[in-house]
């Protein structure tokens, strides 16, 4: 399901600077889309890195863009992600994109519910562990942007910590055939 396509301004978050996990360096946001059509997201790493074969052949950019360096090291050690990652400590991208904050209960009750519940016993069949630590407060999204930057393809706004974008739609947004692709 994709969530309601909510208006984009990417001549604003392009503005914002992300920094480079892999290099240090601190570059805008807008770069990274340039030369390329870009998926940025946040959670399920690990499935939306599954696409990267069939993005690669289709000239699309994979770039995660995460809020903080806690746990990091661990992420990038654990090869959860096969794409750009980048960093945005100040939570700017964030707000500019309206990804919202939940609450204590919220986030309990997104784990606790059937479908986070499912979600958790898969990832323990895949030997995916997670951590508590850092901020599990904060939703994310999906957004594919168009090579240039003149367009948004998708736009998913996650509405709890169990949603998530499936891979099939990024696909689609993108004119690539979905055969073969894996959604849960």
């Amino acid at each position: 399901m994709v969530s309601k396509m909510a208006a984009v301004d990417l001549a604003k978050i392009g503005k914002n600077l992300v920094k480079c996990v892999s290099t240090g360096e601190m570059v805008p946001l807008e770069s990274l889309w340039q030369d390329k059509a870009c998926v940025l997201c946040r959670f399920y790493a690990k499935q939306l890195g599954a696409l990267k074969p069939q993005l690669d052949a289709n000239e699309v950019r994979l770039v995660g863009v995460g809020l903080e360096e806690l746990g990091l090291e661990e992420f990038v050690e654990g090869k959860f992600w096969s794409g750009e990652l980048y960093l945005d400590a100040k939570k700017q991208i964030y707000k500019d994109m309206s990804y919202k904050r939940i609450g204590f209960f919220s986030a309990i009750g997104s784990v606790l519910c059937k479908k986070g519940r499912s979600i958790l016993a898969l990832a323990k069949e895949q030997g995916i562990t997670g951590n508590l630590a850092g901020d599990g407060y904060q939703n994310g999204g999906t957004i594919v942007v168009s090579k240039g930057g003149d367009k948004v393809l998708l736009n998913y706004i996650q509405e709890s910590p169990a949603d998530h974008v499936d891979p099939k739609d990024v696909l689609n947004s993108l004119g690539i055939k979905t055969e073969g692709a894996s959604a849960e």
